[in-house]
């Protein structure tokens, strides 16, 4: 949940509930996660406590029936960034992909998250289609 709220826009989470958010994604992000068909990959220390993890799984688009490996979210605690774990839990998840023939590997990362944008670009991944909005 912390990940899909920093990730909105300050303007729109002013006019969202965090409860009712986290409500309507609980679902879906259940559905992710209990499906055979994804992975979640943790990341522990040595006491094992979690301090971060990756979830991915395959993917098609209305664009194109070739499936892709979907990288649905990457977290990291706030006292584990920037020692690149990050990286290796992406690495990971690509390696899972590989595994499974698929030929690549997409995700969605909000436009203000700077640090996740520049990992994912020296990770080698580049915008593809720009996601846009507008209040009404």
């Amino acid at each position: 949940m912390e990940t899909l709220w920093g990730d909105l826009l300050e303007t729109e989470r002013a006019a969202l509930d965090r409860a009712g958010v986290e409500e309507h994604f609980r679902p879906h992000a259940e559905h992710v996660m209990d499906s055979r068909e994804n992975a979640t990959f943790v990341a522990e220390d040595p006491e094992g406590r979690v301090l971060g993890y990756a979830v991915v799984g395959g993917a098609t688009t209305m664009l194109s029936p070739t499936p892709f490996g979907f990288l649905y979210d990457v977290w990291v605690t706030p006292e584990a960034r920037r020692e690149g774990l990050a990286r290796r839990l992406v690495e990971h998840a690509g390696a899972w992909c590989r595994a499974r023939g698929f030929r690549r590997m997409k995700l969605e990362v909000g436009a203000g998250n700077a640090a996740a944008r520049a990992l994912y670009a020296s990770l080698g991944f580049a915008e593809e289609r720009i996601f846009m909005g507008r209040t009404l």
